[in-house]
């Protein structure tokens, strides 16, 4: 007889748990979970990193900083047709699976334009992705991009296997 408030209840906690609640992104243990698929499936990644996302919290306050976060996450849902992940902080991941580099390549640069074309509380903002096939290559060409001070462009990882 109670059942369904049973059933109502758990899906409620299957969202609340799964969801970001800020960005409407899937949550990283999502994450972890279908990484896993997308390299059985040989597909590719695209970390997304927000260009200057401290500065803008620092000097703003944490209130814009969140609803920048909250505008390009429904930019990627949207782009990524819903399989985007707050990865942590301000890093963003799209997982591909059964992708090409290429495919994973177009995707970035249309997320990348869509972001840059937006207007957040008035300011500038924009995003970094890296692409490739595994986690550690696109958080090293993130981090390279970082110390060259690259902003507001697509990294692809070199080589067949990246």
């Amino acid at each position: 007889m109670w059942h369904w408030f049973l059933d109502l209840f758990l899906f409620t906690l299957l969202i609340l748990f799964m969801l970001d609640m800020l960005t409407f992104l899937w949550v990283n243990r999502c994450y972890a979970f279908f990484y896993h698929l997308m390299i059985l499936t040989r597909g590719y990644l695209i970390f997304i990193d927000i260009d200057n996302f401290r500065n803008f919290n620092n000097h703003f306050g944490h209130f814009t900083g969140n609803k920048i976060l909250r505008k390009v996450g429904l930019i990627l849902l949207v782009e990524s047709h819903f399989r985007a992940f707050r990865w942590g902080g301000d890093e963003l991941a799209i997982l591909l699976p059964w992708s090409s580099k290429a495919k994973a390549k177009e995707l970035a640069e249309r997320v990348r334009l869509r972001v840059e074309r937006t207007n957040i509380e008035g300011l500038k903002v924009t995003i970094t992705c890296a692409v490739a096939r595994y986690e550690q290559i696109v958080d090293n060409l993130l981090l390279q991009a970082k110390r060259d001070n690259s902003k507001n462009r697509i990294i692809v990882g070199a080589g067949p296997e990246s």
